[in-house]
């Protein structure tokens, strides 16, 4: 009886919760169509900021790590709001904490680290701030470690 009174408990509880499947990466060409910017340049400073979670919203204690990258433009194929030499802000985020712990968005991988050569598939642009496309609209080219002598 117990483990009746368990299962419909159980069976009740993850259909009234959202599950989020995490988004597979999306092809050069479709990062290319859906960004309103395409930047490549060196990361100058990463700051990072765990706090509620915006993007999971189902029951629970969820918190993501917000990325502030810093970029210097060095060259724009996509888009008006920046120019080369300028200094932008790319906001990308991770999942922090899920408590319980469902399957979920993943946010952004790979993110890059001060130094770093990378180009990035945007969106927005208010006041120089722009979000990069999730999963993959992050493109790490050239790493600190690679110009080490």
């Amino acid at each position: 009886m117990r483990l009746i009174a368990f299962l419909a408990a159980s069976a009740l509880l993850l259909s009234g919760s959202q599950i989020h499947a995490a988004k597979a990466p999306k092809s050069t060409a479709t990062l290319e169509t859906r960004a309103t910017q395409i930047v490549r340049g060196k990361v100058i400073e990463v700051a990072t900021k765990v706090g509620k979670s915006k993007i999971e919203t189902s029951p629970g204690i969820h918190k993501d790590t917000i990325y502030t990258i810093t970029v210097q433009v060095e060259e724009l194929s996509k888009g008006h709001d920046a120019t080369k030499g300028e200094r932008i802000t790319v906001q990308a985020w991770q999942p922090h904490t899920r408590k319980p712990n469902p399957p979920g968005r993943q946010g952004h991988e790979p993110i890059p680290t001060k130094g770093e050569t990378s180009t990035f598939y945007l969106t927005g642009g208010e006041e120089k701030t722009f979000a990069a496309i999730t999963p993959n609209g992050i493109r790490i080219e050239t790493t600190v470690s690679d110009k080490a002598p």
